[in-house]
């Protein structure tokens, strides 16, 4: 599976979302390269050309081919709006981009002070004519969705301003088999990193290092976090019904003690050893997908 990848060499955002000049209600951002001159976007991911609008700023949608991996974990088809470009006679509807591929570049064309990129990210399939006006007059992508918490930013992107927001970072353009049952967790109400990290046996600083955060003390709710890269117990393939007899064979710690953090590792709360506990924990191991604590 691809990940939805922001490519650019350089990012420096220009104007936050909800913005009070052009972006008020809107989750887009306008972003700049290294300076005055013309920076190219590669597409985040293989998508299909599903509009193209000429009349003001040369809008083109994007959408992708495939569900791809959003950076806080979402898996969903994407589509991308972008702005501004200052020719777009390159591009014609049903024309598929492959990840990585040059596709769009920085312009002035419609409304635009200075060379950038205005773009935003839809949540899902392109929908209906793509945008919908909002209650202050400004034009924004259905099912619009934060730039940030979709697109992943690769680690060679020289980082010029970042807006504030907590990028996730990436050295890889799709996701393992082993990424795609990393532990992610959502924030609620009342959580810090301190209370998530004595949730999962980690710490603070290692959660900040895996998701990038600038400010520890700055989460907020619905975020989600990447906590740990998973390692798995070997598949059980034996005929026991028993989970202590299943780990027993293969030479793991089979007490209540350590069980109990198997639990919680794999969502499982307030073990107490239960038949239904057990047989989940034992389906898990017979799938090669129990992790380990």
């Amino acid at each position: 599976m691809q990940k939805a990848v922001l490519m650019m060499d350089y990012l420096k955002v220009s104007q936050k979302a909800n913005g009070s000049y052009s972006h008020k209600g809107d989750k887009a951002l306008d972003l700049s390269g290294k300076d005055q001159n013309i920076d190219s976007l590669k597409a985040p991911f293989t998508g299909i050309v599903k509009k193209i609008y000429t009349k003001d700023a040369n809008e083109v949608w994007l959408e992708s081919v495939d569900k791809v991996k959003y950076a806080d974990g979402t898996t969903d088809y994407m589509t991308i709006l972008t702005m501004h470009d200052n020719d777009v006679s390159n591009l014609k509807v049903g024309d598929i981009i492959k990840q990585g591929d040059i596709y769009y570049s920085e312009g002035t064309r419609g409304n635009a002070t200075g060379n950038h990129i205005h773009i935003s990210v839809g949540k899902g399939k392109f929908t209906g004519t793509g945008w919908y006006k909002n209650e202050y007059g400004v034009w924004c992508i259905n099912n619009q969705y934060d730039v940030h918490k979709a697109l992943f930013l690769l680690d060679s992107t020289v980082i010029l301003n970042d807006g504030g927001y907590n990028w996730i970072k990436t050295n890889t353009l799709t996701f393992s088999s082993q990424e795609e049952n990393d532990t992610y967790y959502t924030v609620k109400k009342g959580d810090t990193l301190y209370k998530i990290s004595k949730m999962y046996n980690i710490s603070v600083d290692e959660i900040v290092k895996l998701n990038g955060i600038k400010n520890k003390n700055l989460i907020v709710i619905g975020q989600k976090l990447l906590i740990k890269t998973n390692n798995y117990f070997n598949r059980y393939i034996g005929d026991t019904n028993s989970i202590v007899d299943a780990l027993k064979s293969l030479n793991e710690d089979y007490s209540y003690n350590y069980r109990n953090k198997i639990a919680l590792i794999n969502g499982i709360n307030n073990y107490a050893g239960t038949s239904v506990q057990n047989k989940e924990l034992l389906r898990l191991l017979k799938e090669g997908k129990l992790i380990k604590p």
